[in-house]
C-alpha cells in the first residue's frame, strides 16, 4: 500500500448488526482488490457511558475507493445476499446510514445529543445520509425496503 493511500480517510459503505456479516462483506471487497475493514467504534459508543441499544459494525473503504466499491456493489450479483443483511433506510432503501444518528465529525452536536439521551428527551435513532430520514431501528425491520439503485452512486 502506498503512502498516498494511507492518507485517505475511511468511509463507511455499509452498516451491519452482525460482525460475521460485516466481515463477509469485507472479504468480498478485498477479493475485488478494494482495501476494506470492519470497524467497531466501541470507544465512541461508550462515550459518556451511553451505548445504543444495538451494536453495529461498519464496513469501511478508503475514501479514494468508495466509488469503485459502489460500482462493485451494484454490478456483482454475489454481493446481494450479503448486502441484504445490512441496515437499510426504510424510506429510500439506501445503505448510507448512520447509527446512532450522531455525527462523528463535530463534538458539540454529539454532546448535545447525549444530554438529550441522558434526560430521556431523545432516543437513539438511525439517520439516512441520502434522504435524511430518521428512524428507530426497533420500530422498523431492517429488510422492510429493498435496496434502491441510485444512478451515480
Amino acid at each position: 500500500m502506498s503512502s498516498t493511500t494511507k492518507r485517505h480517510p475511511w468511509g463507511t459503505v455499509a452498516v451491519f448488526e452482525s460482525l460475521s456479516d460485516g466481515q463477509a462483506f469485507e472479504i468480498f471487497l478485498k477479493n475485488h482488490q478494494i482495501e476494506a475493514r470492519t470497524y467497531d467504534d466501541k470507544l465512541f459508543r461508550w462515550f459518556l457511558f451511553l451505548r445504543p441499544p444495538r451494536v453495529t459494525y461498519r464496513v469501511q473503504v478508503r475514501g479514494n475507493a468508495s466509488r469503485a466499491a459502489a460500482e462493485i456493489m451494484d454490478a456483482a450479483p454475489e454481493a446481494s445476499p450479503i448486502l441484504e443483511r445490512a441496515i437499510h433506510c426504510p424510506s429510500c432503501g439506501s445503505l448510507n446510514v448512520n447509527y446512532p444518528q450522531m455525527t462523528r465529525k463535530f463534538f458539540l452536536p454529539t454532546l448535545l445529543l447525549h444530554l438529550g439521551i441522558i434526560f430521556r428527551v431523545i432516543h437513539h435513532e438511525a439517520y439516512c445520509e441520502s434522504c435524511h430520514n430518521v428512524w428507530n431501528l426497533s420500530d422498523v425491520e431492517k429488510h422492510a425496503v429493498p435496496r434502491v439503485e441510485v444512478p451515480g452512486h
